[in-house]
């Protein structure tokens, strides 16, 4: 029997949570000790031209390789894995097959809402920055003492200019004409690929050039503002789009694709959070990637645009007012035809996260577990869990038949699932059990040159999962309930990015989710929420299903073999 600490670093991608970062520079809490605003993964992006348009202030002022320290951590949880991937399941009951008409819903995690992510997910190209400050040696973020309630600037230090990146447009990459407009008085420069081609009172023309060169980008810098009535409500967008729409249609068509959105890394969940609802996020904000995450409006909005069923999640420090003004504020504006998934914290299970560590720090200060720190862990997370869930199905009361309540477990450590839904009536508040079947393999020692052994020991990694999948889904039916995954796909994480681009963009990639997805389908047939949208090749991981937004299909093949697999029910 091996110890707990080595069953809670087993097969999940999630185990690696430091993996996973959130929006615009947020640091994972085991690097915390970084200043966020100098947080910046080293990332790649495919060039379509051999120009090098780099700006010095921005990029370098932000860049910072979590290096080694974050690789140890990553390899360290994942060598685990070849030990402790066989659990005890000699004495689980055998699940039952799917029903008949049980069908696959594939749903997407949508990776954080930070522009060096390449993915424009709203028209106004300031809304996924933040502001920052210079005295021209660098970038720094603003302080909060100099931006008003919702986040403009309201005055600048002398010597001091703001600069605000933009958002840059998704291929094919061209020169593209950009209007700012903004009330107040001021004054505003551009730089990086961002040129000013005209203006006036109240407005700009930008010529915005993008070539998709790594490193590049594009900003507006305030270099002077009218205290008395200073520059805010700016919008910078493509002219081709109306000021009324809030998304960009590329970004909403890849999203309708999907019966599932889940909403993690735009909520900031792992950071952990003190959160109130007089001080949460809202349309009104500059930004939509400070601290307080996205606003629950634009994710409402965005499940009822393309017809996807939203699932949120419910921050462990929330309060009973933040949780139930949540729940009614989404009965009110979502769509009556969508359903709700609904999770308290993310990965309450996996102690590399801060919310986890709390859990636990509770559990054992309340004498849960019988001193078990892991017991402890758990039966404090179901008590969370009922509390949340009951808010929520009380709102829901009359059409419960729209609210899925999520407990979400360990994929490969199916003890901590039976922790938790056999605590006191956990099973009454919770409709399905959630877990994570990543694909994982080791890739210590394996350089560009292994590539086919790397590919041909992708059946039986999968296969290892899926196992954990059969003894997770009969726990959950067990208990009555749906198993389902909050996260999915694949976990090859390594330092190496050769090697990174080269597993990621091998067309024998688009095989093995094919064969995933097949395997998911015939053994589970039930939602599997992938992890996620777009992201770049890093050595954090890799887990877009593209890289940047526009990439062509051809180059994609995660992607690919999704779009596969969801055309064969259509």
């Amino acid at each position: 029997m091996k110890t707990r600490f080595e069953r809670a670093t087993s097969n999940d991608r999630s185990d690696v949570p430091i993996a996973r970062l959130e929006a615009a520079g947020a640091i994972p809490v085991s690097v915390r000790s970084f200043s966020r605003c100098s947080a910046q993964p080293e990332v790649e992006i495919m060039a379509r031209s051999d120009a090098d348009i780099r700006s010095p202030s921005l990029w370098e002022s932000r860049s910072l390789r979590l290096g080694a320290f974050i690789l140890a951590a990553v390899m360290a949880a994942a060598a685990f894995f070849s030990v402790v991937g066989k659990a005890d399941s000699a004495g689980q009951a055998k699940a039952p097959p799917p029903p008949s008409d049980a069908r696959t819903e594939l749903g997407i995690n949508l990776f954080g809402l930070a522009n060096f992510n390449r993915d424009q997910v709203y028209l106004n190209l300031v809304t996924q920055s933040e502001w920052f400050s210079s005295r021209g040696e660098g970038w720094t973020l603003m302080p909060k003492e100099q931006l008003d309630r919702n986040g403009w600037v309201r005055e600048l230090k002398p010597g001091q200019t703001a600069p605000r990146p933009l958002m840059l447009p998704p291929a094919p990459f061209r020169a593209v004409q950009v209007r700012c407009e903004y009330r107040g008085h001021g004054e505003i420069t551009a730089g990086g690929v961002a040129r000013i081609q005209s203006s006036g009172e109240g407005w700009l023309m930008l010529d915005l050039s993008p070539t998709g060169a790594a490193d590049e980008g594009g900003w507006i810098e305030l270099v002077g503002t009218d205290a008395a009535n200073p520059v805010r409500d700016i919008d910078c967008r493509d002219i081709a789009f109306p000021r009324s729409e809030r998304f960009h249609p590329a970004f909403l068509k890849f999203v309708q694709d999907f019966k599932v959105v889940r909403f993690l890394d735009w909520q900031r969940i792992n950071d952990n959070a003190a959160v109130s609802w007089a001080d949460r996020a809202t349309q009104e904000n500059s930004s939509q990637v400070t601290p307080a995450g996205a606003s629950i409006e634009d994710m409402i909005d965005l499940a009822n645009r393309t017809k996807t069923d939203p699932w949120f999640l419910m921050p462990y420090k929330a309060d009973e007012r933040y949780i139930r003004e949540f729940a009614l504020l989404v009965r009110k504006k979502l769509d009556p035809e969508r359903t709700v998934y609904v999770e308290l914290g993310n990965e309450v299970w996996n102690d590399m996260f801060d919310a986890a560590q709390q859990a636990q720090r509770e559990g054992m200060m309340m004498k849960l577990g019988n001193g078990d720190a892991k017991r402890a862990q758990m039966i404090r997370y179901a008590q969370k869990v009922r509390a949340a869930m009951k808010i929520w199905t009380e709102v829901y009361a009359d059409s419960p038949e729209r609210l899925v309540r999520v407990a979400a477990s360990q994929h490969a450590y199916s003890d901590l699932a039976n922790m938790i839904l056999e605590d006191a009536d956990t099973v009454r508040w919770v409709d399905a059990l959630a877990t994570a079947p990543y694909i994982w393999f080791d890739l210590k020692g394996y350089g560009s040159g292994d590539l086919d052994r790397i590919f041909a020991a992708m059946p039986d990694a999968i296969e290892h999962t899926m196992k954990f999948v059969d003894e997770n889904r009969a726990i959950a039916a067990k208990h009555g309930k749906r198993f389902i995954a909050y996260e999915g796909g694949q976990h090859l994480v390594t330092s190496d990015l050769v090697l990174a681009r080269a597993i990621q963009r091998d067309p024998r990639m688009a095989g093995v989710y094919e064969r995933y997805l097949a395997e998911w389908d015939r053994r589970a047939r039930s939602t599997l929420t992938l992890y996620a949208s777009t992201a770049p090749i890093a050595d954090y991981g890799s887990w877009g299903l593209k890289e940047y937004a526009g990439q062509p299909l051809d180059q994609t093949p995660k992607l690919r073999a999704v779009k596969q697999f969801q055309a064969r029910d259509r």
